[in-house]
């Protein structure tokens, strides 16, 4: 039942319901007695009588509508507290997964060092891989707060607005459905210019949960036709960027082998499901 349209037919009966009352010469129902009744001749009783029974009748159904919608919209809302609730869940466990693997890295790099440590006592040494291995672990860390955006379209020559890139991933944020960013985000090309070549963007959160909520929130850009072909990546070192190209490919394998299965890249090796 569309609820303007029933409006529309309660607020023509209460006009009938007017004209009822104007015809017993009172101005509410409460005031009409048996009297009042008797005093009416037996064919406009019986026209009103029947418009107060379809009043009543069109009034019960829609009472009835109205109730089964409110029954809808809390079924829904609850629904959507629900899919909220499984997808906070998500991203905990996923971090808890960045985090091991954070936590590892600083082990192995520890270890690497501390192995350099015996074989070699002398002081410059000491310090020189300490720091190498203290660096490397923080710019692990640093990466996990950054994302690459590809095939952001470069600003014209001409054009001296030097927020354009920043305002293009600001765009493409919203569009993904990430949380407003009120600007607290850095960003640069990647690369000196190169011709017609569009250079990847990267783009620095201060948290690197802002930055996994937009590589998860990303694949909803290829429902948005002017962002369908923008592609959002971590920020991998080159020897990730090897890796993860050679589960690319083995990925287009299996897919092409095993089309009726759905295989994809998770935690940096390939996975399937239904």
């Amino acid at each position: 039942m569309d609820l303007k349209f029933s409006l529309r037919q309660l607020y023509d009966f209460e006009d009938d319901v007017k004209g009822f009352l104007q015809s017993f010469h009172v101005k509410d129902v409460n005031d009409i007695s048996k009297s009042t009744l008797k005093s009416v001749n037996k064919d406009p009783l019986v026209e009103h009588t029947l418009k107060l029974a379809k009043l009543l009748k069109f009034s019960h159904e829609l009472l009835k509508n109205a109730a089964a919608d409110l029954d809808s919209l809390k079924c829904e809302q609850l629904q959507n507290q629900s899919r909220l609730i499984r997808v906070q869940e998500d991203l905990d466990m996923k971090k808890s997964v960045q985090l091991e693997s954070v936590e590892k890295t600083v082990d192995d790099k520890l270890s690497t060092w501390s192995s350099v440590v015996a074989k070699n006592s002398e002081k410059k040494v000491i310090q020189k891989e300490m720091k190498k291995a203290v660096k490397l672990a923080i710019n692990e860390q640093d990466r996990e707060r950054n994302v690459i955006i590809f095939n952001v379209p470069e600003r014209d020559i001409k054009d001296e607005n030097e927020q354009h890139d920043g305002q293009l991933a600001f765009n493409i944020m919203q569009r993904a459905g990430l949380p407003e960013q009120d600007g607290h985000f850095d960003f640069k090309r990647i690369g000196a210019p190169e011709g017609s070549r569009i250079r990847p963007l990267k783009v620095t959160f201060s948290s690197k949960s802002t930055a996994f909520e937009l590589l998860v929130k990303s694949k909803n850009l290829k429902d948005v036709v002017e962002y369908s072909n923008i592609f959002i990546a971590p920020d991998r070192t080159r020897e990730e960027r090897v890796e993860h190209k050679k589960l690319v490919e083995q990925l287009r394998v299996k897919r092409a082998e095993n089309p009726e299965k759905r295989f994809y890249i998770w935690n940096k090796s390939i996975r399937s499901g239904n």
